[in-house]
């Protein structure tokens, strides 16, 4: 796996919007508080657009895509929300380009296609907060906002890797396993079975989040990943945050436990309550790296193993 070079100040950094629209109030405040880490922002040319649910039409959105995965002087790029649209735009981009000049990718949710896209071609990538996280950062104490995010990504993005500690869930399976960590969205995870960007390793360190969907639809989601051997091959299991949605009681379990029902019969090591996803908390970490997950009686810890 290819890492991109970490960065240093006065670095570029551009601001695109491959997918949903977004409030460009949200998008000046990101510019600020990565213009107060030093490095130089640029903003797509149509990161503020709006049509309909999108941030401009599909050519618009992939011109400013590949536009910054083109230019040499680019050294990561931050999408400003995910919402809906990358898969609109996935196979028509072109890494000829990013290939002679990796940079950072940054941004979850639907920008989990992105990563996928990146990590089959053999590119690590960060999933991680977006245009709104750095924008409340710029004042945590007013906004209400863990400034812990927006730290842990620029010491990732400057070089100093964390380790992540959580604490103890009655579902939790101990064991500890080393892979590499990859997965995000759940949803998109799904939408991306029987494609060419349908990539989840044999023997990796699978991490699911996700956002709105009710528990029939993940439990559908986990049966297909089962059928499909996805959840035989993975090493580990990292279960992220599900947000937003109602518990089922005709159902009879809760999402938590509709997860840990699909991997039973598997010994793997399984870490819940993680904390990525649609929550203020949510951590950044590299995608297509190796890493090592511990999972114990007292909680779970997951560090960098080579980077």
């Amino acid at each position: 796996m290819i890492i991109p070079p970490f960065l240093h100040k006065g670095d570029l950094i551009r601001i695109i919007s491959p997918a949903g629209s977004i409030d460009p109030n949200l998008i000046k405040g990101s510019e600020d508080y990565l213009t107060s880490w030093g490095l130089h922002v640029q903003k797509g040319l149509n990161a503020s657009t709006q049509e309909g649910r999108f941030a401009g039409n599909d050519k618009q959105r992939l011109n400013d895509l590949q536009e910054a995965l083109d230019d040499p002087q680019c050294r990561a790029i931050l999408c400003s929300r995910g919402g809906y649209g990358a898969i609109r735009l996935i196979d028509k981009i072109n890494l000829n380009a990013f290939r002679k000049s990796p940079k950072w990718l940054i941004g979850y949710s639907d920008i989990t296609m992105l990563h996928a896209l990146l990590q089959i071609e053999g590119y690590a990538s960060i999933h991680g907060g977006m245009s709104k996280m750095l924008s409340d950062q710029l004042h945590p104490e007013t906004s209400g906002i863990n400034p812990e995010p927006g730290i842990l990504l620029h010491d990732i993005l400057w070089g100093t890797l964390p380790e992540y500690f959580t604490q103890k869930h009655p579902l939790n399976r101990l064991g500890e396993v080393t892979g590499t960590l990859t997965g995000g969205n759940l949803s998109i995870l799904y939408s991306l079975r029987g494609t060419p960007y349908d990539h989840i390793p044999e023997g990796s360190i699978l991490l699911i989040e996700d956002i709105g969907e009710k528990p029939y639809v993940i439990d559908r989601i986990m049966h297909n990943l089962k059928l499909g051997g996805i959840l035989k091959r993975i090493s580990g299991l990292i279960v992220g945050q599900f947000t937003d949605y109602d518990e089922d009681p005709e159902f009879g379990m809760s999402v938590t436990e509709i997860i840990a029902e699909a991997v039973s019969d598997y010994t793997y090591p399984v870490c819940f309550d993680f904390p990525s996803g649609h929550v203020d908390r949510n951590l950044p970490f590299i995608e297509g790296v190796i890493v090592k997950l511990n999972v114990t009686e007292n909680g779970a810890k997951l560090c960098y193993e080579k980077v």
